[in-house]
């Protein structure tokens, strides 16, 4: 399987986000790459991240030290799935957008 890595596309937000006209989802899809590639890759996606958009990570594997970097710099995020079904896994900067919302069209939750 070849990752996809790239824009998703727009979204539009929620009323509670009135300042926010539409974000845009950052997809990296790394299921099936070896170590350290999607470590790697994953921190080139944060780096990406401004106010109007979300980084939308599917992973095969719980990713513990993205998720320490993550929060090291800030970065919010929003976790579900299994090691069965792989990781899907929001990362935001905007205090305003509610990833719990976000994360419903990834997951059942």
């Amino acid at each position: 399987m070849r990752p996809h890595f790239g824009a998703a596309g727009r979204w539009a937000c929620g009323e509670d986000e009135r300042a926010l006209k539409e974000v845009n989802v950052l997809e990296l899809d790394a299921r099936g790459l070896m170590h350290p590639e999607p470590l790697e890759r994953s921190v080139q996606m944060l780096r990406m991240l401004g106010e109007l958009n979300l980084f939308h990570l599917i992973i095969h594997r719980y990713p513990k030290p993205l998720l320490m970097i993550a929060k090291e710099h800030g970065v919010r995020f929003e976790v579900c799935g299994s090691d069965e079904d792989g990781w899907h896994i929001l990362f935001a900067k905007n205090p305003n957008i509610d990833l719990k919302d976000f994360i419903k069209r990834y997951c059942s939750v």
